[in-house]
């Protein structure tokens, strides 16, 4: 089998490892092929990949999907099983809720808009926490300027700010998905803002990397005078949830996502019925939303993962 991930990220080092796991358990050879954030990489790896002949299935991170929807289309006319993760293959409408498609053998993931939704909902409440009632000033960092996930979202939650009064939302430059970036870009941004009331992000690397900004900048101090709102699930940003330091984060599986991909492939393989839609969110285990109220009602839960790349423990 082969692995195409995002990026050399904790994210995408999280998903790799995942599969790892999974395909020593189940006794798989596995290669793994790094996009580094760049569409067209990913879609010279995939091709080449098919052209070895010597694969029986993908493990696909897709960077850009409409354009890489042709190239796995020859992939599963050679006759590999083609499993996709996180999103809907397909356009960025497409994305907004998770289904099946023709072009996968299973998908596993969640849906983008309510990503977008809860976003908006966990800043509308860090919002009321920091001022009550009074006009609130947002601030957001992106991960990638040209990524369609990114790009839809945040086209969801700019169109979401606009229709309200009482809040300025203002968009960062995208921080790469990277802590040192995103801790360099804070830092200039929070030099020159000295009002937001709450930050956010797409990403727990680059909440942690604001973090840091933020206490070298002065004037702010997360958890009393800004609100500040991850995304990922990762452990180090996890605990900081619990120790109130971040008000929350939201919940991506990277690793759980590549445990299911390959043990479905590997059944595929064999000729077994698998799923063609998986939605990795779970109320109890994997939830959309990691608040203090989640954590205090389970004490038992374990992150995903970690911003070193790995798997998260519990505690």
């Amino acid at each position: 089998m082969a692995i195409f991930y995002y990026n050399p990220s904790p994210y995408g080092v999280a998903s790799l490892k995942g599969a790892q796991a999974e395909a020593a358990k189940l006794g798989i050879q596995l290669d793994a092929f790094d996009g580094n954030n760049n569409p067209q990489t990913q879609s010279t790896q995939i091709q080449d990949a098919i052209t070895t002949g010597k694969y029986q299935a993908f493990w696909v991170w897709g960077l850009d999907d409409p354009s890489l929807t042709p190239i796995i289309n020859t992939a599963i006319s050679k006759g590999i099983k083609v499993a996709c993760a996180d999103y809907t293959w397909g356009t960025l409408a497409q994305q907004n809720t998770l289904a099946a498609t023709p072009t996968c053998a299973t998908t596993i993931g969640q849906s983008i808009a309510p990503e977008a939704t809860n976003l908006e909902t966990t800043m509308d409440s860090a919002c009321t926490k920091a001022v009550g009632t009074g006009h609130c000033n947002i601030a957001f960092l992106p991960g990638l300027a040209n990524y369609p996930t990114d790009t839809n979202r945040l086209n969801q939650m700019t169109a979401y700010y606009k229709s309200k009064s009482g809040y300025t939302f203002t968009v960062m430059p995208p921080g790469q998905y990277d802590q040192t970036q995103s801790q360099s870009v804070a830092q200039t941004f929070f030099t020159a803002h000295k009002n937001i009331n709450v930050f956010a992000t797409f990403g727990d690397q680059m909440a942690q990397g604001a973090i840091t900004a933020m206490r070298l900048v002065g004037g702010y101090t997360p958890g009393q005078n800004i609100q500040v709102i991850g995304y990922g699930g990762a452990q180090e940003i996890v605990n900081e949830v619990k120790s109130g330091e971040v008000y929350a984060t939201l919940g991506l599986y990277p690793a759980g996502e590549s445990e299911l991909g390959i043990q479905y492939l590997d059944e595929a393989v064999k000729g077994q019925s698998i799923p063609n839609l998986v939605n990795i969110i779970n109320p109890d285990t994997r939830p959309a939303v990691i608040n203090k109220a989640f954590l205090d009602a389970h004490p038992n839960y374990v992150p995903d993962w970690n911003l070193e790349g790995g798997l998260g423990t519990a505690g």
